[in-house]
């Protein structure tokens, strides 16, 4: 972390491939055409799907042609055209997607960021499925691997000349970087950015190796987002876990199921970091269904920390440009862990609020650690561990396993108190 902050922390351009921002914005306004033209009228719909002019060779992401144009055949052109008259069918745009997958020619980089944007393009409108998820986990992981490919074409190019007589797709994308690490060769500019761009995504597609596994494994059911609309529409004063009494055990379980298959997608989603505003605003939801329970804030918080995680692996890999963002990132997550430690029983702690309450425990400590890098205040440092400590002496007692960390977390609390 020293190395990282030497030098002169100016302004720099953010990495473009990996601006996920950008791509976050690409796709709220891909959902905000969706939606336009879903309420549009009959005779505007028409003048559009049979005008191709409209859209142009480059296509756009409405009907999914962005990327059918350019993977031309019978069978993507057939799904282009089923989009065009019912946007939000998610069956048609999966079928593209998967369809274009297949397809082994070698597209531009820009390609497989629209095709990331039109596989998650289904979940930003509500459809939340076995296969809308699995499409999003494997084009993210797609992109990050095109994002790698792309750079070695392009470094090994550069590197040519003093190549030869060397098979060039043998050389692995590590040992093209490895000169960088050792400081064997100066590079310039632009191939210093590129190798840092290389590193992240190598470490990002680290985090992604058990992504569509995992998905396959804990994602069974479908869930629409209709589903949340109605449970808080219908529910805005009874409790959705707890306070559902008489006659309504049916409705009672109805309402538990949801719960249970938008938890699951949520811990998929906060994977995918395209995916975190639709995640938080499905969390909003869950917050707004039930107010007294922790485990909405819970998944709040834990979205914020992954996001943290990525901006901190860009910070330690000397991408500046991610140290504004990291101080507001883990406010937003300390205090949806708040939100959950307060609604968590101290006295008689069940399974959820062991979890809330062994996370909190965590994060204390890791505030306490990374406060420099954070930028954190010592007294709001203070006050996390006091509530860390708090949480960690209910869980220490009754299983060893928390011992250590109650000891760590006792002495930065000595330390801070020595120290201010």
């Amino acid at each position: 972390m020293k190395e990282t902050f030497k030098g002169n922390a100016q302004a720099i351009t953010p990495i473009p491939s990996l601006n996920f921002k950008k791509i976050q914005r690409q796709i709220l306004q891909a959902v905000e055409d969706v939606n336009n033209f879903s309420n549009s009228s009959f005779m505007l719909k028409m003048r559009k799907t049979i005008m191709s002019a409209d859209t142009g060779t480059k296509g756009a992401h409405v009907d999914g042609s962005i990327i059918g144009n350019l993977a031309d055949n019978a069978e993507v052109s057939a799904l282009v055209s089923k989009i065009a008259s019912d946007p939000v069918s998610t069956v048609a745009r999966v079928k593209l997607v998967r369809s274009v997958m297949h397809d082994k020619r070698d597209f531009p980089l820009s390609f497989y960021r629209n095709l990331l944007i039109q596989a998650t393009l289904t979940i930003y409108l509500g459809n939340i499925t076995p296969a809308t998820l699995q499409i999003a986990g494997q084009t993210y992981r797609l992109y990050l691997e095109k994002i790698i490919t792309t750079h070695k074409k392009n470094m090994l190019v550069v590197h040519s000349k003093q190549l030869k007589n060397v098979n060039l797709d043998v050389i692995s994308i590590k040992d093209l970087i490895k000169a960088d690490d050792e400081g064997e060769e100066e590079v310039d500019e632009n191939e210093a950015m590129v190798i840092q761009e290389i590193k992240i995504t190598l470490k990002l597609l680290e985090y992604t190796d058990s992504l569509d596994e995992d998905t396959r494994g804990s994602i069974t059911m479908s869930m629409q987002m209709d589903e949340l609309d109605e449970l808080t529409s219908k529910h805005r004063v009874k409790s959705l876990f707890g306070g559902i009494g008489g006659g309504a055990d049916s409705a009672k379980n109805k309402h538990a199921l949801v719960v249970r298959k938008t938890l699951a997608a949520l811990e998929v989603m906060k994977r995918i970091p395209v995916l975190h505003p639709v995640g938080l605003k499905i969390v909003a939801k869950l917050q707004e269904i039930d107010s007294k329970l922790p485990l909405p804030y819970l998944m709040e918080a834990r979205v914020h920390m992954q996001a943290l995680r990525i901006l901190t692996l860009r910070l330690v890999m000397r991408d500046l440009t991610a140290r504004p963002s990291m101080t507001p990132t883990f406010n937003k997550a300390i205090v949806a862990y708040h939100k959950a430690l307060k609604r968590s029983s101290f006295l008689n702690p069940k399974r959820g609020d062991i979890t809330v309450l062994s996370e909190f425990a965590q994060i204390s400590y890791y505030a306490y650690e990374q406060r420099k890098m954070l930028s954190l205040a010592n007294h709001g440092v203070l006050k996390i561990l006091e509530m860390g400590k708090k949480a960690i002496d209910v869980l220490a007692p009754s299983n060893r396993a928390y011992l250590n960390q109650q000891k760590q977390i006792q002495a930065a609390l000595k330390s801070m108190r020595r120290y201010g």
